[in-house]
Parts: structure tokens; sequence; C-alpha cells
């Protein structure tokens, strides 16, 4: 089984801010292991959707569908792997504010 760095790019990540509602984006890095590039994306993409960090904070609704695309699949080596695995790096920023 090979080790994969995914990088992804959200969007329309619906957020209540002290009461007020706003559209955010996000970066995400996510290592998977997989047979090859296409599975890392499917995997990643289903862990990225389990993440706590986003399942707790999000408040969209059904006119609010969040979307992401994938941006990078890197083949990593077992120590970099190794190193990063247990973490999912997220960057937010404000969509409206692009």
């Amino acid at each position: 089984m090979k080790r994969f760095r995914v990088k992804l790019h959200g969007e329309n990540l619906l957020l209540n801010l002290d009461g007020e509602f706003r559209k955010f984006g996000f970066y995400a890095t996510k290592f998977v292991k997989a047979e090859n590039p296409q599975e890392a994306e499917k995997i990643a993409a289903i862990l990225i959707h389990q993440s706590p960090n986003l399942r707790d904070t999000v408040v969209n609704e059904n006119n609010y569908r969040l979307t992401f695309n994938i941006e990078e699949v890197e083949e990593v080596n077992l120590l970099k792997f190794l190193a990063k695995n247990s973490t999912t790096s997220f960057e937010f920023y404000p969509e409206d504010e692009e």
C-alpha cells in the first residue's frame, strides 16, 4: 500500500460566528494509505467529511452545500507519512473577503 498527501480546497462552508452566519472556504491536507492516487482522493474526501473539525462547527443547510475539490495528490515517503499521519491541517478564510 502506498502513502499519499492529499490537498483539498473547500468552499461554501457556513459558520456561526457570534450569532452571525458567514461563508468560509478552507484548505485541508490529509495523509492516507491507498493503492493509487484515485483511491487516495476518495479516502481523503470521506475523511474530510467525517472530520470533527468540520462536523462540529458547520451549520450548512441544504441551500448551502459544502463543496470541495482535490488540489493535489502526492506520494510521500514513510517518514513524512508517519510524522503527519494523525493530523489534518485546516486553513479557513472568509469567502466574502476574497
